[in-house]
């Protein structure tokens, strides 16, 4: 929502301008072919800005209805695969043309055999450490 402030303070500017310029046409009388023509531009100005508002909100509503179509279709479509589904059975490759992957079956793992387990080594004796009660 910032451009349309954007444009608002232009054409706001542009209106003290023209405004300044008609009050002072006396004095400025060279600057007058230049305020007709701001005059006319800010006109055309106001127009496009009011006509992309209107724009906005029309964009918004078909994109609010396409949403809402899209929604309602994906249902209907959702409904149709599993009726295909239903009749064709889960196993069908004509389930392909409904864009539903047929169930194929599980595919087998590769039998693989455990990792071996390395040979258990013997712990070694703990070297003692003289402790106090050692010591007496």
């Amino acid at each position: 929502m910032s451009r349309p402030r954007r444009y608002l303070n232009f054409l706001n500017g542009w209106e003290q301008v023209n405004t300044a310029a008609e009050a002072n046409a006396a004095e400025v009388p060279h600057l007058e072919p230049m305020r007709l023509k701001l005059q006319g531009m800010l006109e055309q100005a106001r127009t496009a800005s009011a006509q992309q508002g209107a724009l906005t909100a029309s964009k918004q509503e078909a994109s609010k209805t396409l949403r809402k179509l899209i929604r309602k279709g994906q249902k209907l479509v959702d409904l149709m695969r599993t009726g295909a589904v239903e009749h064709y059975g889960p196993d069908s490759e004509k389930l392909v043309e409904f864009g539903v992957q047929p169930f194929r079956g599980r595919s087998k793992k590769a039998a693989t055999k455990p990792p071996e387990k390395p040979a258990p080594q013997t712990p070694e004796a703990p070297t003692s450490t003289p402790t106090p009660e050692m010591t007496k």
